[in-house]
């Protein structure tokens, strides 16, 4: 099994929330994103997510050793794109 190095389980027992969390933090800078089982259908299929979520941020990170900001909205933009189908992204600016 891969290591879960800044990834943390989350399972409460009185919230519908059960997933994973990706935390990375460079130079007081932060990226977190959590994934839900019920999103990705399964706790090994979010971990996955998750571990590949993590794997992306390192290798930015590795990009841009000295400019943390870039490599976290490097990161946030690609997710972003990928979440809605073209023509239907809400414009910038907008409370989505």
């Amino acid at each position: 099994m891969k290591t879960l190095r800044n990834i943390t389980r989350f399972t409460y027992e009185f919230t519908s929330f059960q997933g994973w969390r990706v935390t990375l933090c460079r130079n007081q800078m932060h990226f977190t994103r959590y994934f839900s089982d019920k999103q990705y259908g399964g706790e090994e299929e979010s971990l996955a997510a998750a571990l590949a979520t993590r794997d992306k941020v390192l290798a930015a990170l590795r990009r841009h050793p000295n400019n943390p900001q870039q490599a976290f909205a490097e990161c946030r933009e690609e997710e972003q794109s990928g979440l809605y189908p073209k023509g239907l992204r809400p414009r910038k600016g907008s409370a989505a």
